[in-house]
């Protein structure tokens, strides 16, 4: 069937036409593009937002299970583990372990704690089947920190965990190895000391070479002592006015914060507000860092120095997490909350003694 000129030649203008449309031109695409990119972008932060809420709300049950440990623990044993077991075994190399090696068979870890001998010395824990310090604990580790494993070059201070015990305000020693340089009675001088007075508080020792200057004032112990086991009858404060565990950033490398096995590196003070980078000190505001074993690197987020006297020098940590705004904290009663950075020093510092008869004007 034959068409008219005019016919036909409509049809194929409209064929054209079509043929033209099929297809996004150059710039059409670019603005689907752009489109696109918009909404990636607008979408992103609540996808990492949900992400986060995600890790926060798994981080919080663990250390709630941390928590549940410890009170069966007290429930089972009488009291709660000590901080550190400082035990020397017939040689100058002292046992060491710490608070959370006595509750490993309380989180499902009976397994690994019965695989090795935790009495032989710290420096000897990489002997032919005695690794079981280089375990990893996934009650231990917050999801919004990534795994660091072993100190880089220092297996013997075995894995590194998120959650630390409440050691109270003051400095960590290990150890008085001279006795020329801290002149104090008791050989375990710092936070970790006995109490020699049962009141709660130690005398720090004397402002000497590496002995911490400023520090006129009272040490003031945590719920976790060396050697000794807190009864939560104990806990004149109360155990929900008494924190106990809190979080930590653990660092990659050398840095010694966080190790599990090792009562310093598994302990944290509550001299200063979580997350802290300043600190006033005799009514100056001046850059605040944790004294560790290695500080290495030195992580902006969680600045640190190396203490002057090893293992056996001052140790000081902050409590520190990868959440925006604050930390995960659990309670002697087995409560636990997030702690804002911005809370009071004061409250935050009375509860941190168990019966140091503070009066905290406000809540965590």
């Amino acid at each position: 069937m034959s068409c008219s000129y005019a016919a036909c030649s409509l049809a194929h203008t409209s064929r054209r036409r079509s043929a033209r449309h099929r297809g996004f031109t150059l710039v059409e695409l670019l603005v689907v593009i752009a489109i696109i990119g918009i909404l990636v972008a607008l979408l992103l932060p609540a996808v990492q937002a949900a992400r986060e809420a995600a890790r926060r709300s798994s981080c919080s049950n663990n250390i709630r299970q941390v928590g549940l440990a410890l009170l069966n623990y007290e429930s089972a044993q009488g009291a709660l583990p000590e901080a550190a077991r400082q035990r020397t075994t017939g040689g100058s190399n002292p046992t060491q372990f710490s608070w959370i090696t006595r509750i490993m068979r309380y989180v499902e870890e009976a397994s690994a704690y019965d695989a090795a001998d935790w009495e032989i010395p710290m420096a000897e824990r990489n002997t032919a089947g005695n690794t079981a310090h280089h375990i990893e604990f996934a009650t231990f580790r917050c999801p919004s920190s990534e795994p660091v494993g072993v100190p880089d070059g220092m297996s013997w201070y075995g894995a590194r965990g998120n959650y630390v015990a409440n050691a109270g305000i003051g400095w960590i020693y290990m150890d008085d190895p001279d006795p020329n340089q801290c002149k104090y009675a008791n050989p375990f001088v710092g936070i970790l000391a006995q109490d020699p007075y049962g009141s709660g508080m130690v005398e720090p020792p004397p402002h000497l070479d590496f002995c911490p200057s400023g520090r006129t004032s009272m040490i003031r112990l945590g719920a976790f002592q060396v050697n000794r086991g807190l009864k939560l009858a104990q806990a004149a404060d109360g155990t929900s006015k008494t924190a106990a565990v809190a979080e930590i950033i653990t660092v990659p490398g050398q840095d010694t914060r966080g190790v599990m096995h090792f009562g310093a590196g598994a302990l944290y003070m509550h001299d200063q507000t979580p997350n802290t980078l300043q600190a006033t000190i005799n009514g100056t505001t001046a850059a605040w860092s944790d004294w560790t074993r290695y500080c290495a690197p030195d992580d902006p987020r969680a600045p640190c120095r190396n203490n002057s006297k090893e293992w056996a020098g001052q140790w000081q940590h902050n409590a520190r997490s990868e959440h925006p705004g604050g930390v995960h904290l659990v309670r002697l009663d087995g409560g636990a909350t997030f702690v804002n950075d911005e809370v009071e020093l004061s409250v935050w510092q009375a509860y941190c003694t168990p019966n140091g008869s503070e009066i905290a004007v406000g809540e965590l």
